[in-house]
């Protein structure tokens, strides 16, 4: 994804460096939110609406000009739609289970799929796979060291914030 900012700011065109401008206003977007929504749901095991909310819209008000701008309206379809299945399938995880989920982590993965849902349907697999692996990997840590027990709830929107983060930053740009 840097790549790709640096590609559409250094390209000479008016339309991609509008472009790229945009997407590295949403990275910033993202990783203030990421590390403010990181820090909250450690010490306190929730999510608010007064980040999620506000960075939705924002993401929403950057990824859909961006798009157009380069003439690819289908990556904001495709990071709308990643966000209604990302959000729809935890949603029926909370539903369904409601201690593995909060309602922040169902908020935030309608987030964080408008920003890879914008890259592509890999970088949405990889940000859900990557997430799950290393709260799996984090958790299990803990059970291992003894630091916890199947009981422990461990708040999961860091990993999903990191997860998210690696998959975006590996990811080359849309497609």
């Amino acid at each position: 994804m840097i790549a790709f900012i640096t590609e559409l700011l250094s390209s000479g065109s008016l339309h991609r460096a509008a472009a790229g401008l945009l997407l590295l206003i949403g990275g910033v977007a993202f990783a203030v939110c990421a590390l403010a929504l990181s820090f909250i749901d450690l010490r306190e095991h929730r999510l608010p609406n007064r980040i999620i909310y506000p960075w939705a819209v924002i993401a929403l008000g950057l990824l859909i000009p961006t798009a157009l701008l380069l003439g690819q309206p289908s990556a904001a379809l495709r990071a709308l739609a990643a966000a209604l299945v990302w959000g729809g399938v935890f949603l029926l995880v909370r539903l369904a289970a409601p201690p593995a989920l909060g309602m922040g982590d169902v908020k935030l993965s309608v987030v964080l799929g408008l920003y890879t849902g914008f890259l592509g349907w890999d970088t949405v697999l990889a940000a859900v796979v990557l997430s799950f692996l290393l709260g799996g990997l984090v958790s299990t840590g803990l059970l291992v060291s003894g630091r916890g027990t199947a009981k422990t709830a461990v708040p999961f929107g860091p990993f999903l914030l990191v997860g998210t983060a690696i998959a975006l930053m590996l990811s080359g740009g849309t497609h």
